[in-house]
């Protein structure tokens, strides 16, 4: 997703006072005004109404005064400004920091009354599936809705699902969605928090009452200086969470989740026999999960694939005996039959062959998925996948190296290569590859022909993984999002293959 917050704008139920909501926090110019009532607030320009107050957050810079003025002309009444110095006529509210900004909207919208737990979901991998999968079986629980966000978007349920333009969207639509899960008498919102959001404070001001360490892998590196100052975003994130007195969910098998999280974090870890962790797991066959908490055992069935899916569920299991009181004998009527995300190890049901879709974008991920499908495969594994443009370089050499030692046949391809050659990125993919090569490479740079290449090549007992995109519904090329689907692209090239029209029926020879 992208690194900036997309913008929001919330319209309140009625007026506040202007020198109400600035008590105590930072310096309030009303010039020349006793006083106004702000009557909605929004953090872009090009949202502001009558009666309007635009918040200007960091991310503005040097254009703060350009965006105050043009919120202005849409009638704005005030500007809120978070550490910048911004020039303005309007009455003006300037905050040092954006936790003040977060302590302003909790007075403006109220949301430390918000019923909800709320639930944050970090890591570098999993968070999608941990926050559906939670959503999931918190809605079995509860007679109430459960709401989650993240990559997917904002989803009151699997059939409304709304675009926030970010993993963890901005710090005003973080808030304005609390208040309304408070009016909509919300149980619980399960909330993906990414190391942008935390960098960016896009959290601030909100009460955390559970937070899940999924683990630690190399994403994003190029954003935060490396891998030891991404590993420090996500602890802060934790230690902030523990600190208000709030739960920890951590995975016990990374290294440096142990070395960071709280010793009296709540620890789930793999491997059944161990005394370590309050909750083991193991998934002995494929979907079906083991769990044990001190010497009692239950056995949760029809799972999705994947070793990295029963962990992720594992997770789940554990936060709902601390955050819910769920006993471990209650758990299989919970989990049973759990699914996944679109996306994620998603099978493609076209034409004859086994073909998934997965998200793996990162070394760690790509390699646990290459290992999920190998346990499903009686001949070859085919991989087709790529790496992003303008993103981490250090991981391209690495998931060449894992491609090529996991899988059979590899199709090297384009991953929205944004303003980046793919050429360049599939030559550093290739890099990482050992000669000679232990898999048989092909470069295609067009990902349409390199999956139908791939589907062509599948013959009986072979397994096909494409790899990268999962969900997205684009590609990005060159500052432009063009519509895209790995599934659907699958879907079309099976059934092509085997005869079948669009909808998996044969063809009529009439047609």
């Amino acid at each position: 997703m992208s690194n900036t917050a997309q913008s929001h704008a919330s319209e309140l139920s009625q007026g506040f006072s202007l020198k109400l909501l600035a008590e105590g926090l930072g310096e309030l110019d009303l010039a020349g005004e006793d006083d106004l009532l702000v009557m909605g607030i929004c953090d872009d320009s090009r949202h502001a109404k009558p009666g309007y107050a635009m918040l200007c957050l960091p991310r503005s810079g040097d254009a703060a005064s350009e965006y105050a003025d043009a919120a202005a002309k849409q009638g704005a009444t005030a500007i809120i400004s978070v550490g910048l110095a911004v020039k303005t006529e309007l009455p003006c509210l300037y905050l040092d920091s954006m936790q003040q900004a977060g302590a302003l909207l909790r007075r403006l919208f109220n949301t430390e009354q918000a019923g909800a737990h709320l639930y944050g979901v970090t890591g570098t991998d999993g968070k999608t599936s941990v926050a559906w999968m939670l959503r999931e079986a918190l809605s079995r629980l509860q007679t109430r809705a459960v709401w989650s966000t993240g990559t997917l978007g904002w989803m009151r349920n699997p059939e409304d699902i709304r675009d926030i333009g970010n993993t963890t969207p901005s710090l005003l639509t973080m808030h304005a969605m609390l208040t309304q899960a408070c009016l909509d008498d919300v149980h619980s919102v399960v909330c993906e928090i990414s190391s942008h959001g935390i960098v960016q404070e896009r959290i601030a001001g909100l009460d955390f009452k559970t937070a899940i360490w999924t683990n630690m892998g190399h994403d994003h590196l190029q954003d935060h200086g490396g891998y030891e100052p991404y590993l420090a975003v996500k602890a802060s994130f934790i230690q902030d969470c523990a600190s208000a007195g709030g739960n920890v969910i951590a995975n016990a098998d990374h290294a440096d989740i142990r070395k960071n999280a709280p010793e009296y974090s709540c620890w789930y870890g793999h491997g059944l026999y161990r005394d370590d962790v309050d909750l083991a797991w193991e998934q002995e066959l494929p979907g079906l999960l083991r769990l044990r908490s001190g010497d009692n055992e239950v056995v949760v069935e029809d799972i999705p694939l994947g070793d990295f899916h029963a962990e992720n569920i594992a997770s789940v299991a554990l936060t709902l005996m601390t955050s819910q009181n769920i006993k471990l004998e209650e758990l299989p009527a919970l989990l049973t039959g759990m699914t996944a995300p679109p996306g994620r190890m998603q099978d493609v049901v076209a034409g004859y062959g086994q073909v998934f879709v997965d998200y793996a974008h990162t070394p760690e991920a790509l390699e646990r998925c290459l290992q999920a499908a190998r346990k499903l495969t009686r001949e070859r594994l085919i991989l087709v996948f790529g790496c992003g443009g303008e993103r981490d370089r250090e991981k391209r050499p690495q998931m060449g190296e894992i491609a090529s030692e996991l899988a059979d046949v590899v199709w090297i391809t384009s991953d929205n290569p944004r303003g980046e050659l793919p050429a360049v990125i599939a030559s550093e993919v290739e890099f990482g590859m050992r000669q000679p090569y232990k898999a048989e490479v092909h470069l295609q740079l067009d990902r349409g022909q390199a999956i139908d290449d791939a589907v062509q090549a599948l013959e009986e007992g072979d397994v096909l993984v494409i790899a990268g995109k999962g969900h997205e519904a684009y590609m990005e090329v060159c500052g432009k999002r063009v519509p895209w689907s790995d599934a659907d692209t699958a879907t079309y090239h099976l059934n092509a293959k085997h005869g079948l029209d669009s909808s998996g029926q044969e063809k009529s020879a009439c047609a």
